[in-house]
């Protein structure tokens, strides 16, 4: 009984996540039901605003930039170096890409 109990509580678990998302992607739904156009289009100018940095560009790059850091010191090293050079190279573009503002 014990072992059946073990293998189906991630099944229930999952199945009680969905129902829970679902519930709540069903209301959003219903509060966007706008009758009036201009409502409509206000939620619609709210929703695809853009952002005012360069955060994801610069994380790309830094991305790169730091894989390529990395493969310099992967003789002496190993390949454990690639982690690092990615995450601070994601952290330090992203950094300056924040600092960046677009006009």
């Amino acid at each position: 009984m014990a072992d059946f109990i073990i293998a189906a509580l991630p099944w229930i678990i999952f199945g009680v996540v969905n129902a829970v998302v679902l519930v709540d992607l069903q209301k959003k739904n219903k509060v966007r039901n706008i009758e009036n156009i201009e409502e409509v289009n206000t939620l619609k100018k709210k929703e695809n605003t853009e952002e005012d940095d360069y955060m994801s560009i610069g994380m790309s790059i830094g991305m790169c930039i730091g894989i390529g850091i990395s493969l310099l010191f992967m003789k002496a090293f190993g390949t454990k170096v690639l982690i690092y050079g990615v995450c601070f190279g994601m952290l330090g573009g992203m950094m300056v890409g924040t600092l960046i503002k677009k006009k």
